[in-house]
């Protein structure tokens, strides 16, 4: 008998004593995950930070994220059926998030790749826990909409009471001390709001959800992240695309198989008028085709990689080692990348080449498969569950794990440690591998 059917089978006292407890710590540790991750402990300044400071880390960080892995540990145990099958769904996750702890035996900095696999295993430990002791969808999706909708209010009033902090040259940065962390943000969140809007049973839900997508909108609009206004508009074409299939069925598909079949000839016209010339056929989407200089980070950091492509420099071992030690302070000045003052760059902008260069090629592909995985499974849930409520908690997390594979095609978020998107990722990987056994059965 299942952990489910105990409960549900034990004795009405017990029974509510026992949901009391997991409820209450669940919420408790879903809202501070939440504000922990989207929030953190030092706002405002990271932009300011030193390589010395990055290679330090936060005491206050390495305080609360023990504290929450401990309540996650409980929860796991009180709900250990839930949390065994959310991890069996998750193979490969569990098999990265291992091999990244391993490669303290290889990597160039062990007591750094020690120090950081540990806080990504942290993240992990508390998001299964979290997944594990959902118990209502709606519940957990309303839960995050309201921790998420206070962080953009977060952002907007730390832009207007300290305007010379949270505004930059480049467009908002709110409380991140960059433009496009607070950009990713706002995508996030407007994704959040409306697909809560959508699995709304009232009037007042919908506009709740409306008026938080529009303020995150604003917010998003502001920041002037090209990228992340551009994901926005893609994840919710995506996600009326979806809804529409749902209400026309095979009609959709057939209208969708000819849509594709356009888009195709469109796109084979293009190459042979281009006379095959890559460089032209894309500068014929976006102004910069060096994406703001990013070729030559991306193709030095691909040399790097293949330095040891089957184990990686080790997890947590390459960027933010120490100006002395930083992999950019051997480069010929002549180039911007060269030129860069040491410290300013701490990641490859794509999160396929970073984990490429911590991990190696096997594990990443492993890494990339479980995201995908996770994403599968939202989807068939959002399908197949009952009940509106269910429906879009699972286009939520189906919408933002979409985001997050296309989002690491710019930024390194995928399996980083502390970064927002990826402690997110991690939470709806696991519940997505999970049967939720209490739904909102609302027809």
């Amino acid at each position: 008998m299942s952990l489910a059917e105990n409960i549900l089978a034990a004795p009405a006292g017990r029974r509510v004593a026992h949901m009391d407890w997991s409820a209450r710590a669940h919420e408790a540790l879903l809202v501070a995950y939440l504000l922990f991750t989207f929030i953190g402990t030092h706002p405002l300044v990271s932009a300011t930070t030193t390589p010395e400071e990055r290679l330090a880390g936060s005491p206050l960080d390495r305080l609360l994220a023990p504290g929450m892995t401990l309540i996650g540990l409980a929860l796991i145990w009180a709900r250990r059926d839930a949390a065994w099958e959310a991890v069996r769904a998750n193979r490969l996750l569990v098999a990265v998030l291992a091999f990244c702890q391993a490669s303290i035996l290889w990597s160039n900095y062990p007591d750094l790749t020690l120090r950081r696999a540990l806080a990504l295993l942290f993240m992990a430990t508390i998001s299964l826990g979290l997944a594990a002791s959902i118990d209502d969808l709606r519940r957990f999706h309303t839960r995050i909409f309201q921790a998420l909708t206070f962080v953009i209010l977060v952002n907007l009033a730390a832009t207007a009471l300290w305007p010379e902090l949270a505004i930059t040259d480049i467009g908002v940065a709110g409380i991140y001390g960059q433009k496009n962390p607070a950009g990713m943000v706002a995508m996030i969140v407007i994704i959040v709001c409306v697909t809560y809007a959508f699995g709304a049973k009232g009037a007042g839900e919908q506009f709740l959800g409306a008026l938080g997508a529009a303020i995150s909108f604003f917010f998003l609009v502001i920041t002037r992240s090209k990228t992340s206004l551009g994901l926005t508009f893609l994840a919710l074409g995506v996600g009326f695309l979806f809804w529409l299939a749902q209400r026309l069925g095979f009609r959709f598909a057939l209208l969708a198989l000819a849509g594709l079949t356009v888009v195709l000839a469109g796109f084979i016209g293009l190459v042979v008028v281009s006379d095959f010339d890559v460089q032209r056929i894309l500068g014929a989407f976006v102004a910069d085709t060096s994406f703001t200089g990013r070729d030559e980070l991306w193709a030095f950091a691909w040399r790097s990689a293949l330095q040891n492509p089957w184990l990686g420099h080790g997890y947590g071992a390459f960027w933010d080692v120490g100006a002395v030690n930083d992999p950019l302070v051997k480069l010929e000045p002549g180039t911007w990348l060269g030129d860069v003052r040491v410290g300013i760059i701490n990641q490859a902008h794509d999160g396929y080449l970073e984990l490429f260069l911590h991990i190696g090629i096997p594990m990443t592909l492993a890494a990339v498969a479980s995201v995908f995985a996770a994403l599968g499974a939202a989807t068939r849930r959002a399908i197949t569950t009952p009940g509106f409520g269910a429906q879009a908690a699972y286009a939520m997390m189906a919408l933002n794990l979409f985001l997050y594979l296309l989002h690491n095609l710019t930024e390194a978020t995928l399996m980083m440690r502390g970064a927002p998107f990826c402690n997110l990722a991690l939470l709806f990987c696991f519940a997505c591998g999970r049967t939720i056994w209490r739904q909102d059965a609302r027809p």
